[in-house]
């Protein structure tokens, strides 16, 4: 019988970085496979898991949040305006890591 449930499938996703977070990261993109119904937040702690701390320094506060000049953005749609990291990526196709530069005051 051929299954094609939900329980067995994988999804495979472009992850591409710009921005500062380029420091921490050696490569401008790769593709990350995680089972099916994984969130952005599985997402991204598998790719702290590769690339190590630096990258979860990167883009969190010691809180766990991430922080203000982060931006994930899932198939063109920041997740900000989605459940955040528990934005589930079954079927995406496309996840872009940015890290900005601080605003600073200044005169």
């Amino acid at each position: 019988m051929d299954n094609h449930g939900n329980s067995n499938k994988e999804t495979t996703i472009q992850v591409l970085y710009f921005g500062l977070v380029r420091n921490v990261v050696a490569e401008a993109e790769e593709k990350i496979t995680l089972p099916a119904g994984a969130t952005v937040r599985d997402l991204v702690d598998a790719l702290c898991c590769k690339h190590g701390d630096a990258l979860r320094d990167a883009l969190f506060t010691v809180e766990g949040t991430l922080i203000a000049n982060a931006m994930i953005i899932l198939d063109g749609t920041n997740i900000f305006y989605s459940k955040g990291l528990d934005t589930e990526i079954d079927g995406q196709q496309s996840l872009h890591v940015l890290l900005t530069t601080t605003a600073m005051a200044g005169g």
